[in-house]
């Protein structure tokens, strides 16, 4: 049976770096281990340009905040931002076996929405599918790839059921 865990809240922005501001405002007060670990990234999802900071949480099982933005003008999210402004995009859940996470959603009849699992172009290591918000009362349910934090840096995590060789790699090198 897969581990799966509620990794993170994910808003979809205006603007990033304003978005990045607030929060660590409100972060400061309210949780500032949070606040001191700020994740930046970027890339292609779905041929969507999109940038993303991630505050993550200092329990590797905690939840953490992400946001996100359009990298280029004009693209279909500017057109939902406009007509809905900002908003929780999606709840993720990540899967220690993404691959058969992904099927049990299927085989339950959940509603997973994209045929062929995706993923953002520049860590082909990360895969990820979602349950239609219809289900879930208005977000996205995002199944994602377990991973782990390295620095500013998001890396496979060699616990994965598909990272088997990464795992005996660092095994041999570390322990």
């Amino acid at each position: 049976m897969p581990r799966v865990h509620i990794d993170h809240v994910s808003m979809c922005v205006h603007d990033l770096d304003t978005a990045i501001a607030d929060w660590t405002d409100i972060l400061n007060v309210l949780s500032p281990e949070h606040a001191n670990g700020l994740t930046r990234g970027g890339g292609s999802g779905d041929g969507v340009p999109m940038i993303w900071a991630t505050f993550q949480s200092p329990d590797p099982q905690g939840c953490s905040i992400q946001l996100w933005a359009p990298a280029e003008p004009d693209t279909w999210v500017h057109k939902v931002l406009a007509k809905r402004g900002e908003f929780v995009h999606h709840i993720a859940f990540l899967s220690d076996d993404f691959g058969h996470t992904v099927e049990q959603c299927r085989e339950a009849g959940l509603p997973v929405l994209l045929d062929e699992n995706s993923g953002p172009d520049t860590m082909p290591w990360l895969a990820w599918n979602f349950i239609g918000e219809e289900k879930a009362h208005g977000v996205l349910i995002e199944l994602a790839t377990r991973y782990q934090t390295v620095g500013d840096k998001w890396m496979p995590h060699p616990g994965n059921a598909e990272n088997g060789a990464l795992r005996e790699e660092l095994v041999q090198r570390y322990y």
